[in-house]
């Protein structure tokens, strides 16, 4: 929440911030009180000379619309407070008429409250990108574009060249950078988002150029005589080309020789006279300035452009949370080899110049050790758009940029920049934070042989003997670019340094990453795993996360045997799947500023752990090395201690008298548990009923009482294949399905009513002969305890997922004497006959219905057309 933000109260109303009483949450509203905050916190003006709805004069009589309704301005700046609480007419300095998004009218409105004040000028703003307007008097009277309205006590003339003492610090700078976006968007700029913030890139690069450079006057800016002809406007666009050039030869890793801002002149002053009354760069001491204004930036690249290549923007939280558990030091190297825009390298300035700033050391030790830190960042990254970005990001944080290089870190490393090969070649990083990107589908995976043989995750591994092992063959399917990267981490990262990077939640216990998880056992100690919640990368992917913190033992030293793993699961991220941030509520319930995250939480507990007393929770707590099993699974909901206990409890029961504990799979001979070929359905799929149509139930429709939710397949288009695949899914009167993806196991018994239906595999289906076994499986697979034991085996990266072998292994409780179950077996099969009863009930209801129904319109018609022979 900041001063900006505009919110409904419980009523579902605004709050004016002038005057605290309710308003109706109309779109226009909330641009009207965003602008007042702009002009009361950006251009200083006093509350108490802003006013809205104010009442417009033309002589004695108030004006009124052709409807006969007053006019009435949307906001006023009066001179002075007296002369708002006079309504004095004469008084009036600025006038401010503004319209809810995508309107485009209203300028002959603001002309008129103008010219019947005594404003000086105006504004029109429909939340995009406003427009300015200065009234003149001589030699005629008119109203003409401006290049923005004063501040406080400002003249109009002082609206362009400005000594750089004189620029401030811009509060709104999330405001400010999406004003200057949409300029370029309303000058109907050629190309995609995407070109248009590098553009705006470059033009904050060339901003900062002109800051950084000496002189006593900025030469990025637009004077109103510039800014309204096309010479002068030629002119401003002259200036901040040369300061762009200037960073191009200052940056000529990064940026081509013809590298340009694309943009037209007339584009170019729009933004610089969004830009040119602040100042973007901070002086170094001041960690907040820096923090809020390199924040802005990377929320406005993050918003305007697309991912590419699994690339998307790691959530701040993220990046701060892993910061402060690998504590980075101004002396570390600290590498991220898949930079992206920069955030962990940004992150990490912002610590570790936070820690400095914070001690007792001298300031000159200060200095020293800010100027050493800054010459310590290293970032690789491939995509140059990206370096740009994050060089952008950096100067916006406080400079370190010189070793932010353009590079592929799965290729020969000898290719890389020698700045970076020189101070941060192999074994040299001391922290590596970083957040690769993801595969996400098949397609992602890398297959190339030049790169797949430089690595041990390359070969494909194989089970042999019970055993996972690799084959010494070439994995012809391909691998993870984040497997590749993980592998290339644990070899670049010094002795003794410390990794925290994000990986799919996947990596922690499936088959596909298991190469990694034994590289990093061999030779590494896994000090900590976090799964995070599944909003966290939310909006930009669904992709299930998690996060690892690895140390790489010293040479020579000896591996301990077993030790302690911290292991935690994010519970609250802070924001919802849309990215609108969830706020902390007070003891009324009422919304703070504070994000409602339990990083801090996580974070307090690891530390705890480091030294020695961690208290465990049910989401927060510690194994040892040696409980990890030879499938290295590191997941911590696999080791949640409630679920644990599920089946510590259910294996205390193979002790008692007339009771033994076995498998789901163990529990009769002739059970079986699978789940069915995939349908791929899409050419079957029809709308209506016929002959050879039948229902398609998906696992929400095996589960509603009525299916409504089944789709229709045409069995008369289907090949061969999918006949057999058809009839290999289907369904019969007994079985038991669990669902397996998504909200994975809900139970349900096939009923009559779906005997020989066509099922989706995403139902595990058990099937028991024995109907006393049977219906006892049924009730237990709905218990708590059955549930947990799903719980802590489910997988996936984007959906949670459960196979066949993990119901199979269910632990279940069953009786010598079958008769002590008697009771709930008798009856689970009274309310399954019941149910059965139901069901044939609705079917003969529906059909009465429908033959009501039909008879009647039958007999209307014959009503209505009694010669027609219907």
């Amino acid at each position: 929440m900041d001063h900006f933000e505009v919110i409904k109260n419980e009523n579902g109303k605004i709050v004016d911030f002038l005057d605290n009483i309710e308003l109706e949450a109309t779109p226009e509203e909330f641009v009207r009180q965003y602008y007042l905050r702009v002009l009361h916190y950006e251009y200083q003006y006093p509350i108490n000379t802003l006013a809205r709805e104010v009442a417009i004069h033309y002589g004695s009589k108030e004006l009124k619309d052709q409807l006969g309704q007053p006019v009435r301005a949307d906001i006023v700046v009066y001179r002075t407070a007296k002369a708002k609480a006079n309504k004095d007419q004469g008084s009036i300095l600025l006038v401010v008429e503004c319209k809810a998004p995508n309107i485009n009218t209203g300028y002959n409105q603001l002309v008129s409250y103008i010219y019947n004040t005594s404003a000086e000028g105006g504004v029109w703003y429909n939340g995009d990108a406003p427009q300015y307007y200065r009234r003149l008097s001589a030699p005629t009277n008119e109203l003409i574009d401006w290049t923005g309205i004063p501040r406080k006590s400002e003249a109009w003339d002082a609206l362009g060249q400005r000594k750089k003492e004189d620029l401030k610090r811009p509060i709104d700078i999330k405001g400010m950078l999406r004003q200057c976006h949409n300029k370029l968007h309303g000058r109907g700029v050629d190309g995609d988002e995407d070109d248009l913030t590098m553009d705006m890139v470059r033009l904050i690069l060339a901003k900062a150029m002109d800051e950084e450079k000496s002189g006593e006057y900025c030469e990025f800016y637009c004077t109103p005589e510039e800014y309204r002809s096309e010479v002068g406007r030629e002119a401003v666009a002259n200036r901040v080309h040369r300061l762009f050039k200037e960073v191009v030869s200052n940056n000529q890793d990064v940026f081509s020789e013809h590298e340009n801002i694309s943009v037209g002149a007339r584009a170019i002053c729009d933004v610089v006279i969004e830009l040119q009354r602040y100042r973007l760069l901070s002086d170094l001491n001041d960690s907040t300035d820096w923090d809020i204004m390199g924040h802005a930036y990377e929320q406005y690249t993050a918003t305007y452009l697309k991912r590419k290549r699994g690339q998307f923007f790691t959530n701040r939280l993220v990046v701060d949370f892993l910061c402060e558990c690998v504590g980075p030091h101004y002396q570390d190297i600290i590498l991220d080899p898949a930079g992206g825009s920069g955030g962990f390298l940004t992150g990490a300035m912002r610590y570790v110049r936070k820690k400095i700033l914070s001690s007792t050391d001298t300031a000159i030790a200060k200095q020293r050790q800010l100027d050493k830190h800054r010459t310590n960042l290293f970032m690789v990254e491939i995509s140059k758009r990206l370096v740009k970005i994050a060089k952008t990001a950096m100067i916006l944080n406080g400079d370190g940029h010189a070793g932010m290089t353009q590079g592929d870190s799965l290729g020969d490393l000898s290719n890389l920049n020698e700045h970076v090969l020189a101070r941060c070649g192999m074994e040299k990083p001391t922290v590596i934070l970083t957040n690769p990107p993801f595969a996400g589908a098949s397609e992602g995976r890398i297959s190339d042989p030049h790169v797949l043989d430089n690595f041990s995750t390359g070969i494909k591994w194989t089970s042999r003997g019970g055993e996972y092992a690799p084959t010494g063959e070439r994995n012809a399917e391909g691998v993870p670019p984040e497997m590749l990267f993980f592998e290339r981490c644990l070899n670049w990262i010094a002795p003794g340094g410390i990794i925290g990077i994000v990986m799919p939640k996947s990596f922690l216990d499936t088959q596909t990453y298991f190469p990694a998880r034994k590289l990093m056992f061999d030779g590494y100690k896994l000090l900590a795993v976090i799964n995070c919640h599944k909003d966290t990368f939310q909006p930009h992917t669904g992709v299930r996360t998690c996060l690892l913190i690895i140390e790489r033992f010293e040479k020579d030293m000896t591996a301990p045997i077993d030790y302690e793993i911290f292991l935690a699961i994010s519970k609250k991220i802070g924001q919802d799947s849309e990215g609108f941030p969830i706020f902390k509520r007070d003891h009324n319930n009422a919304p703070t500023e504070e994000i409602d995250h339990d990083f801090d939480e996580i974070l307090k507990d690891y530390n705890a752990f480091k030294q020695n007393n961690l208290i465990a929770s049910e989401y927060r707590f510690a194994i040892n090395r040696s409980d990890i099993d030879n499938q290295l699974r590191i997941n911590p909901q696999f080791y949640l201690p409630n679920l644990n206990e599920t089946i510590k409890q259910i294996e205390s029961i193979d002790g008692i008298d007339g009771w033994s504990v076995t498998t789901l799979g163990q529990i009769t001979t002739n059970v079986k548990i699978f789940k069915g070929p995939r349908l791929k359905s899409e050419n079957l799929l029809v709308e209506h009923t016929g002959d050879g149509i039948e229902p398609y139930y998906t696992p929400s429709a095996v589960l509603q009482e009525k299916s409504e939710s089944a789709k229709l397949l045409n069995i008369n288009f289907a090949s061969a294949k999918q006949i057999s695949t058809i009839n290999a899914v289907r369904v019969h009167r007994g079985d038991i399905v669990i669902t397996r993806s998504g909200t994975i196991g809900r139970v349900s018994y096939i009923t009559k009513r779906l005997d020989g239906a066509i099922v989706s595999d995403d139902l595990i289906r058990v099937r028991i002969p024995d109907e006393d076994i049977r219906f006892y499986v049924y009730q237990f697979l709905q218990s708590k305890q059955a549930l947990n034991q799903m719980l802590k085996n489910e997988y996936g990266a984007v959906q949670q997922h459960l196979e066949p072998i993990h119901i199979s292994n269910i632990l279940i409780p069953i009786p010598d004497d079958w008769n002590e179950v008697s009771e709930i077996i008798n009856k689970s099969r009274t309310q399954t006959t019941m149910r059965e009863f139901l069901e044939d009930g609705n079917i003969n209801l529906e059909r009465m219905t429908d033959s009501l129904l039909e008879g009647l319109i039958t007999r209307g018609n014959k009503k209505q057309n009694p010669d027609t022979n219907i």
